[in-house]
């Protein structure tokens, strides 16, 4: 059988699969950048198995040329590359790993929230290209955390984890979520979608992408939200109309936006967020410390393991599929 595996992962991951099963055929990306859709499609026509990266869209396209692909799990949590419906009609198991890229993908939130409330690239910039003459009272003033109101949007395992260090730098904290919440914390409050938008001196996306959650943030909504507030995405790019965003930040109807995400990725040369001063921009690193990624790939290896084994996969997104298989 062969595994395919469509970017470089951790050296150790690569040893356990050729430890634990020898027999498997391995074919992995330890190019730069991505592998094209071209090659992916190449790969697919022998892949019994596959490790996938979020930029590999897994369609009909991509089933019809993987005549013997039985199981594809993604190295990711999000799982919009997925057409679920073409799986399920392919008869093609899929899995993702959640759980572990949850405390580095909290941390870079509050990270991007530090960056632009406290003006920090800026600050460094100054410094980097000689501008700082010397500590002045009124020079590089930001914002504190402290006594902020955030407002998060979702209410998953992110989402909770950033509310437990929110609630550590003395914030106040709203959340939007559809499912009713119960034992909040102290200074936790359930609200509606408008009062998010309304009262959130800083608005934090952690929403996964589906049809209801396209452009979630678009003019309308942005409309809403307070000339001060700051907007921070984590999430899936497409949650914002960048559009509408780029308008609002020129035109001062919000102050400022951390991103580490975008609808097209990589960011085109010419997006107008480049040239935006009060916005600071990440290239998709919420889950970029080694020990995240480790955990991801190896999370990514043991769903496929697992089917090996003839055992259920634990991150199973179509479970009606397995049922029927087995």
């Amino acid at each position: 059988m062969q595994l395919v595996i469509t970017g470089r992962v951790d050296p150790r991951v690569i040893q356990e699969i050729i430890a634990r099963r020898p027999d498997l055929t391995l074919k992995v990306w330890n190019e730069s950048g991505i592998i094209s859709r071209e090659q992916f499609l190449a790969w697919a026509e022998d892949a019994d198995l596959m490790i996938t990266m979020l930029t590999e869209r897994v369609d009909t396209e991509l089933l019809e040329h993987a005549p013997h692909l039985k199981i594809v799990s993604n190295m990711a949590v999000g799982f919009d590359n997925f057409d679920l419906d073409a799986l399920e009609k392919s008869q093609v198991l899929a899995t993702n790993t959640p759980d572990v890229l949850t405390e580095s993908t909290a941390e870079l939130t509050m990270a991007l929230m530090l960056l632009v409330l406290r003006r920090l690239r800026s600050a460094e910039d100054a410094l980097r290209q000689h501008h700082w003459t010397g500590w002045e009272p009124d020079g590089f003033l930001g914002l504190e955390l402290y006594g902020k109101t955030l407002g998060i949007a979702g209410f998953g395992r992110i989402a909770r984890s950033v509310v437990r260090r929110a609630l550590a730098f003395g914030m106040r904290v709203i959340i939007f979520t559809r499912r009713a919440l119960k034992d909040l914390p102290e200074n936790v409050q359930q609200v509606s979608w408008e009062q998010l938008l309304e009262s959130s001196d800083i608005l934090s996306l952690h929403v996964p992408l589906t049809p209801q959650t396209f452009h979630l943030i678009n003019r309308e909504s942005l409309s809403r939200i307070k000339p001060t507030a700051i907007l921070i995405n984590t999430s899936r790019g497409a949650v914002i109309d960048e559009q509408a965003l780029v308008e609002a930040l020129r035109t001062g109807k919000l102050a400022g936006a951390g991103l580490d995400v975008f609808e097209t990725e990589p960011l085109p040369r010419d997006s107008p967020l480049r040239a935006l001063p009060n916005v600071t921009l990440l290239p998709h690193v919420g889950s970029a410390t080694v020990e995240t990624r480790l955990a991801m790939a190896q999370r990514a290896w043991h769903n496929i393991l697992a089917y090996l084994n003839g055992q259920k996969p634990p991150d199973l997104l179509l479970p009606k599929l397995w049922s029927d298989k087995t």
